[in-house]
C-alpha cells in the first residue's frame, strides 16, 4: 500500500478544489492505486498522483487520463478542467511585475539600450567572420 496523501483545502482555490474532486472521482472507483491507473492510463503512476495533490493544475491530458482510469465521464470532467483553466487565467498574478528579466544584466528592455555605433558594428562584424582560406 502506498502512501497517504497530504491533505487538501478544497476552499483555498480552485485547483485543490478540481484535485479534491478528482481525490473523490478515485474514492467512488473504488480506490483503485495510482500504479493501476497507470497500467489503465498510459501515464505514470508520478504523473497521475501530481494530478491530484493540488499544487498545481495537471496537462489537460493527465486530467482526461485520470478521469478515464477511474470511469468518469471525460466530456464533464473537460468543460471542469477548462472551467478552471479559465478561472486561473482571468486572476492578475500578483508578482507578475516583480519577475526578474530572463537576461543578465537587463532589468527590462528600454528603447536605446545598447545601441552600438557603426565602429562596433565593424568591429563586431569583423569578429563574427569566418576566416577565409
Amino acid at each position: 500500500m502506498g502512501r497517504k496523501e497530504k491533505p487538501l483545502d478544497a476552499d483555498a482555490g480552485p485547483v485543490q478544489r478540481f484535485a479534491a474532486d478528482l481525490r473523490a472521482l478515485r474514492g467512488e472507483a473504488g480506490a483503485p492505486t495510482y500504479r493501476a491507473m497507470a497500467q489503465r492510463s498510459g501515464y505514470s503512476a508520478p504523473a497521475l498522483s501530481q494530478a491530484a495533490a493540488g499544487e498545481k493544475l495537471p496537462t489537460l491530458a493527465v486530467a482526461l487520463a485520470y478521469v478515464a482510469a477511474c470511469g468518469g465521464d471525460a466530456d464533464v470532467w473537460e468543460k471542469r478542467w477548462r472551467g478552471v483553466a479559465e478561472e486561473l487565467a482571468a486572476v492578475p498574478r500578483e508578482d507578475a511585475d516583480a519577475e526578474e528579466s530572463p537576461y543578465r544584466g537587463l532589468a527590462r528592455f528600454e528603447p536605446g539600450d545598447g545601441e552600438a555605433s557603426p565602429a562596433s558594428w565593424r568591429s563586431m562584424k569583423s569578429a563574427c567572420a569566418w576566416p577565409t582560406p
